[in-house]
């Protein structure tokens, strides 16, 4: 009996092993579905995320182009531009030493209109779909907070553009501080123009010539949505 009893309590005992086994084991794959995607994704986003968010808006402006008009591309792309892009840092940067002489009120209005021209060229240029498609090309590791992606428009005539966008890690989050097409920086480019204006026409120009463009793009569709 006494056997009988000791190998019961074994069989018992193995039971409960078995069981708190499979338990930890569940627990650790339920812990790792939750915890590593979050920790990889929503903490810390790929470079490359930045980048296909922007396409997504983009393709999706191009696709409903003449549905939502300019006023709608706008409103779209708004917030997709200002997220993607460090619009505070660029503006700064392609005004050059000018910057350090605006003052306060003039700081205000300059990153305001920057803004809006940025989101406008956005919504002006990308209105119309024929077949278009961005595909992702490569994407460098992250070096001190910065890193390169590269993207194609596949236009519907198979004719390529590939966009290098650089970004930098800011709080957490990647965003494009230049864009270079055909080995080209548009970051070059706007502070060269932005800083001749300031030069020729002070601030009140740049501000006039910012707005001119503002609102160029904007009659392209017939309407201002600023």
């Amino acid at each position: 009996m006494e056997l009988l009893e000791n190998k019961k309590k074994g069989h018992c005992r193995k039971k409960r092993t078995q069981w708190f086994r499979r338990y930890i084991l569940f627990l650790s794959v339920f812990m790792v579905a939750i915890i590593v995607p979050f920790s990889a994704n929503a903490m810390h986003p790929e470079p490359s995320q930045t980048i296909n968010n922007l396409n997504a808006a983009l393709l999706q402006s191009m696709k409903r182009g003449s549905e939502l008009g300019y006023e709608g591309r706008y409103r779209l792309l708004s917030p997709v531009i200002k997220d993607s892009f460090a619009l505070s840092q660029t503006a700064r940067m392609v005004a050059g030493g000018y910057w350090k002489t605006f003052s306060e009120e003039e700081r205000n209005v300059y990153l305001k209109t920057y803004t809006e021209w940025t989101v406008a060229t956005y919504a002006g240029r990308f209105d119309d779909y024929s077949g278009e498609q961005f595909k992702l090309i490569s994407e460098s590791l992250p070096d001190r907070d910065t890193a390169t992606v590269s993207s194609k428009l596949i236009e519907s005539n198979r004719d390529e553009v590939e966009f290098n966008y650089q970004l930098q890690r800011m709080e957490g989050a990647w965003r494009i501080v230049d864009v270079r097409i055909l080995e080209v920086s548009q970051l070059a480019l706007t502070k060269a123009q932005f800083v001749s204006i300031l030069g020729l026409k002070g601030f009140k120009g740049l501000i006039s010539m910012l707005n001119g463009k503002i609102k160029d793009l904007s009659h392209r569709s017939g309407k201002s949505a600023l």
